[in-house]
């Protein structure tokens, strides 16, 4: 939708013709590019560096039995963090292509299915034993293969089914609620992380003892953070003006 938006100023920019030194720069410029790209590659050590057996050596502190987990909210939370907030501003992102008309109305289009259908059956069936699922996959993501990610994922797709049935609409992305559940996640990680440099010395630290709980806490936290972010990336942008009641 946003290239579509472009496409004028596009048009104008490949009526213009680039002239000579301009193309020897940009060719000049591209092969100087490579040239730092292969000598880098072809510089890097072999074997290359590791710190897997830091790692391996140093898991157990973190008392969490999936190393996947582990890594991700330990060794590599910073980057996990900034996932989370890359998805929000994803939204931010998505939320901007809306029509000033349907600022802070209802994502999507209305969706109409007959009563009897067979969506709507599996729509009152499944969302249930879907939302018990995706927490399942959370909790004993802290010991087995799960998490956080793939339990949203699982609750995100009951969401949309109920919406692609019609019994329930998409909120309007004005209310509180929507936006304080968006920010839920992101808000705790940080929250813990400067706890972490007060009580443990640095950023996103755990103290001793207590990582295993404080990881919990994140992904519970996180949880419908994702599973809401996930709903509204795919729903699209605000289509519809908020009608009062």
């Amino acid at each position: 939708r946003a290239a579509s938006r472009l496409e004028i100023t596009e048009a104008a920019a490949q009526a213009e013709t680039p002239g000579l030194a301009m193309r020897v720069a940009a060719g000049v410029a591209a092969t100087a590019v490579a040239v730092v790209i292969a000598v880098s590659l072809l510089s890097l050590p072999d074997p290359a560096p590791t710190l897997a057996p830091e790692v391996a050596r140093h898991i157990q502190a973190t008392g969490v039995g999936n190393p996947i987990t582990a890594v991700l909210l330990s060794f590599r939370a910073i980057d996990t963090l900034l996932e989370a907030i890359v998805l929000l501003f994803g939204v931010v992102g998505v939320w901007s292509l809306a029509p000033d008309r349907c600022w802070g109305g209802r994502p999507g289009l209305a969706q109409g299915v007959s009563p009897n259908d067979i969506l709507v059956y599996l729509a009152r069936v499944l969302p249930p034993i879907g939302v018990v699922i995706g927490i399942y996959i959370f909790w004993v993501g802290a010991d087995h293969p799960g998490g956080k990610f793939q339990g949203a994922t699982v609750i995100a797709a009951m969401w949309l089914l109920v919406m692609m049935s019609g019994l329930r609409d998409a909120p309007p992305v004005s209310r509180r609620w929507l936006r304080a559940v968006l920010i839920v996640g992101p808000a705790v990680f940080i929250a813990l992380g400067l706890l972490g440099a007060v009580v443990a010395g640095a950023f996103l630290a755990y103290p001793d003892g207590w990582a295993k709980l404080w990881i919990i806490i994140i992904e519970a936290a996180l949880l419908p953070s994702l599973a809401v972010t996930l709903v509204l990336l795919l729903v699209g942008p605000p289509q519809r003006p908020e009608v009062s009641p």
